[in-house]
């Protein structure tokens, strides 16, 4: 075998197993960070240092729950215009090798985390995270509504983690109540609006619904414009409620603008377009949601800080 073959062998399995780890789902760990801004620390490196482990440690165990995910459900993924190119579906990777990998990251992740947090509240919000996904994948991914509900907790899990893992820099920082609930409704609007974006798809390229994903037999279009349109409401309602509550209400309420524009931004893909089937790349196809972000953590991270 050439040195040029040898190469492009390595280099073909590199890209398969990044595509199989789903690396850029890892976007979604960033919720790890969101007690950053909101505890006012987004400008102290040490608290950077006292987050960023366990951001890495969602992003690692994240991927064995996808790997997991694609072991049990890649007799579905075959019939899907896009999942069945997975490259456990497509048989790229196989079974025993997607095992090992789950027993490897899973308990990297754990580890990773107990030698730096200890086995402390970090560690089991961890864990936890890590159980709810075999349920999810085994028997909840199936159900109706419930599988976008649990589904959400998850981000939950990774705000309050951040959080918890920040008091190694500041006792003081605890998830609040407006936080999570703020984050548990942007994260129904974010799985809705997936279950509204497959929808779209199976109709588009005429596939019965229900045979990629079970779960949407329970849906119809209308519902899920429904269940999308009422999470954003909420999302944004809770999070306004959240500036006009601060001690710094002016000029922190400023920063529910770029917040709701990136809402409302967000339907109008949801209730209109399939881009929404994959929402670890929106970013990267909307530049509306790409400002309205940017603009959202530099005036938040900027009126905490100096707050």
């Amino acid at each position: 075998m050439s040195e040029k073959t040898t190469v492009n062998v390595i280099a073909a399995t590199v890209r398969k197993w990044l595509v199989a780890l789903r690396t850029q789902h890892w976007i979604k760990s960033g919720f790890c960070l969101a007690a950053l801004f909101f505890h006012g620390s987004a400008l102290e490196v040490e608290a950077w240092m006292a987050v960023l482990p366990i951001a890495l440690c969602f992003c690692l165990i994240s991927s064995a729950v996808y790997l997991a995910n694609d072991i049990a459900n890649r007799a579905e993924d075959q019939l899907h215009p896009r999942k069945r190119r997975r490259p456990i579906a497509s048989g790229q990777i196989s079974v025993r090798q997607a095992w090992l990998a789950v027993v490897l990251l899973a308990g990297g992740s754990l580890g990773f985390a107990w030698w730096v947090y200890g086995a402390g509240t970090v560690m089991w919000v961890l864990a936890g995270y890590y159980l709810l996904s075999w349920i999810y994948s085994y028997y909840l991914r199936g159900l109706p509504l419930l599988d976008v509900l649990v589904l959400a907790v998850g981000f939950v899990a990774r705000v309050a983690a951040g959080a918890y893992a920040l008091q190694s820099f500041d006792h003081t920082a605890h998830p609040t109540a407006w936080l999570l609930s703020c984050t548990y409704f942007l994260a129904l609007l974010l799985g809705f609006g997936k279950r509204k974006g497959e929808w779209l798809l199976l109709e588009k390229t005429h596939r019965e619904m229900g045979i990629t994903r079970r779960a949407l037999r329970g849906y119809t279009a209308d519902l899920l414009d429904v269940l999308t349109g009422c999470s954003a409401l909420l999302a944004g309602a809770i999070y306004l409620a959240y500036c006009l509550n601060r001690p710094d209400r002016i000029p922190f309420v400023f920063t529910a603008l770029p917040a709701l524009t990136g809402l409302m931004s967000y339907l109008r893909l949801a209730w209109r377009s399939t881009v929404v089937e994959t929402p670890e790349r929106l970013l990267l196809r909307s530049p509306g949601l790409v400002i309205s972000l940017t603009v959202w953590l530099v005036l938040v991270g900027w009126f905490t800080a100096v707050g």
